[in-house]
């Protein structure tokens, strides 16, 4: 009785009827796979690798898929179930533009770590900023890392990439005078309080745009975040969970900013549904937003930042005063503290020379 080869161990012959020499395997799930060549060594040394992937536990059960299959088959069933709507809006963009023209003809058990870097040194040498070639990257990463976890590679070569670092965001901030002058200004503006808003608690623009009169408890003076409005392509503006859990938050406003917020109720009458709209009653787009308040600084002579700005300003201001980085990192609902002491680490050594003074004031 011939005894039967186990699985895994596989077979080598050749094929007179095509004239060349195979090699075969049989797959823990029970298919097979098949390598056809003109020479013996290149089907022989196919098999040992497949020997040893089997061996190791990396055996990849498709080897025809090419990148762009798969970031297909990522984006369709996995990505748009869990990215936000933006960010999903980002990558589709990336990988249409970019990934898909340059790699997306390459088998995923093709693809290796040069592709990766020249593709990311050929963008860069187009002139692409470092952090969107960095995000490429991450796409890139996520989906072979993926890939990886279902059995279609044996490595994630992105893991062997040196993608390039995106520059630290810079920003620009207002001044405590120049926040008076700004809003001395806009004082008569309809969207007085929406300034304010922006200076006294930093919420994001999106936040802002997405409150509802039911989300101020103006008896407590606290702010409950619960919504973000974002304009989405294709779908108009779209009323959104908050960035991330954290951002989930309750806001004390200080009584200043309650007054603006509640002379602008009384002059609109709202009771429900968003606090600031247009004189039509629908919500209010961000690029109109910015056009208005980049419109206020050139009549003030005012530096010319974004409106985000307003968001860095509130947090500044607050830092400056001695606000502990815990206070600022829960109001401006950032995931973790390190995030907040990242972005304005260039206030910490005033705030510890403020503290080594006080230090010496009690110790003295």
């Amino acid at each position: 009785m011939v005894k039967r080869r186990a699985r895994g161990e596989g077979t080598v012959y050749y094929s007179q009827t095509q004239g060349l020499w195979v090699a075969q395997i049989t797959l823990p799930n029970g298919k097979r796979k098949v390598k056809y060549s003109k020479t013996q060594k290149v089907v022989k040394d196919w098999l040992l690798s497949q020997r040893e992937a089997l061996h190791k536990g990396i055996w990849v059960e498709n080897d025809k898929i090419t990148l762009s299959g798969f970031i297909d088959h990522y984006m369709s069933d996995v990505a748009s179930h869990t990215l936000r709507p933006r960010t999903l809006q980002s990558y589709k963009s990336l990988i249409s533009n970019h990934i898909k023209p340059e790699l997306g003809h390459i088998r995923l058990i093709n693809l290796r770590p040069d592709h990766l870097q020249n593709f990311y040194s050929g963008r860069m040498n187009r002139g692409l900023a470092p952090g969107t070639v960095n995000r490429m990257h991450a796409i890139i990463h996520r989906c072979l890392k993926l890939a990886l976890r279902w059995g279609l590679i044996n490595r994630n070569v992105a893991d062997l990439v040196d993608a390039p670092s995106p520059k630290p965001k810079t920003f620009q901030t207002l001044s405590l005078e120049q926040v008076k002058i700004f809003l001395g200004a806009v004082r008569d503006d309809p969207l007085y309080a929406l300034y304010v808003l922006a200076i006294s608690t930093g919420m994001r623009e999106g936040e802002i745009l997405g409150l509802m009169w039911e989300d101020i408890d103006f008896f407590s003076g606290t702010i409950h975040v619960h919504h973000s409005l974002q304009p989405i392509t294709g779908k108009g503006l779209v009323l959104m969970e908050p960035k991330t859990e954290k951002s989930k938050r309750s806001i004390a406003v200080p009584g200043f900013t309650l007054d603006a917020l509640w002379d602008h109720k009384e002059k609109t009458g709202g009771t429900e549904g968003f606090v600031f709209r247009t004189l039509k009653n629908t919500p209010i787009y961000s690029r109109n937003l910015t056009y208005y308040f980049k419109k206020h600084l050139r009549d003030n002579h005012l530096p010319n930042i974004r409106f985000h700005d307003l968001r860095h300003t509130a947090a500044t201001l607050l830092l400056s005063e001695g606000v502990h980085p815990k206070v600022v990192q829960e109001m401006l609902g950032h995931a973790r503290i390190n995030i907040t002491l990242d972005i304005y680490s260039h206030l910490m050594p005033d705030i510890q020379k403020e503290a080594a003074e006080k230090m010496n004031d009690m110790l003295r």
